[in-house]
């Protein structure tokens, strides 16, 4: 598949950079969405690739959905439906991806534009970026829940209902993103987190993906025994007994590479 709407760069092993690159503000249409699904899908099964950065070209990260292609839009025929459910497999490719995916939200993120954020393990923000919903001067609705996953009610709902846009300073107080920095240093920090999570065993970050995943579905105390299960998996892999007699050491593990 030849991607027309997504850039990917390798800079350096074990690291890929996917670039949403559809100008002028990279919104989102079919194309774009089903081209995401297929290159993180791809990127999951690439063993050379451990980390993932997802960034947007020129100023705005993503302006949401284009809604252009819903003008007119019929419900007969399942055409609506089949609409939803690539929107919704777009949104969840970035959770599903078997590598962790670091955001560097360059700029706006609008609507399905947060949404794509939102599926990211680790938001870095620009200085000069926000998020904002205006679902409901569109006439569309859907982003409430990814809204809840990082903010508290009161706060999504302030969101939702006014659409106003919040800063990346209100984001970060409330703890939606882990930073937020000058725009010209953002891709040098998301590439560091990136860089420290290739270096680590690539088995275990996928582990480590997946509970994150499956136990945020659970109860406390279900999600924590999840945990152990894995743990107990975990415990006769030639990883584990190796990082811990380096800890025990107190030595680099060579089980990172």
């Amino acid at each position: 598949m030849n991607a027309t709407c997504f850039r990917v760069q390798t800079p350096e092993p074990g690291v890929a950079v996917v670039t949403f690159d559809r100008p002028p503000v990279n919104a989102q249409n079919r194309t774009s969405r089903e081209e995401l699904i297929h290159l993180l899908d791809a990127l999951s099964e690439d063993d050379s690739v451990r980390a993932i950065v997802l960034t947007g070209a020129g100023r705005v990260f993503s302006a949401g959905a284009d809604i252009k292609e819903r003008v007119g839009m019929s419900t007969a025929h399942g055409e609506y439906r089949r609409h939803n459910r690539v929107t919704r497999e777009f949104f969840y490719s970035v959770t599903d991806c078997a590598k962790p995916v670091i955001c560097a939200l360059n700029g706006p993120a609008i609507g399905a534009g947060y949404a794509l954020a939102a599926g990211c393990d680790i938001i870095i923000a620009a200085e000069d970026a926000w998020v904002q919903m205006p679902e409901i001067d569109r006439g569309l609705m859907g982003g409430a829940k990814f809204l809840e996953q990082h903010l508290p009610r009161s706060v999504s709902r302030l969101l939702f209902f006014t659409g106003r846009r919040f800063p990346a300073a209100e984001l970060f107080r409330h703890g939606m993103v882990a930073d937020v920095l000058p725009g010209d240093v953002l891709m040098a920090e998301a590439l560091t987190v990136a860089r420290e999570i290739a270096a680590k065993d690539p088995h275990a970050v996928q582990t480590a993906k997946e509970t994150f995943n499956a136990a945020a579905l659970m109860p406390l105390r279900e999600g924590y025994q999840y945990e152990q299960s894995v743990t107990h998996r975990l415990a006769g892999s030639a990883y584990a007994q190796e990082a811990q007699r380096a800890f025990v050491e107190k030595r680099t593990s060579n089980r990172g590479s």
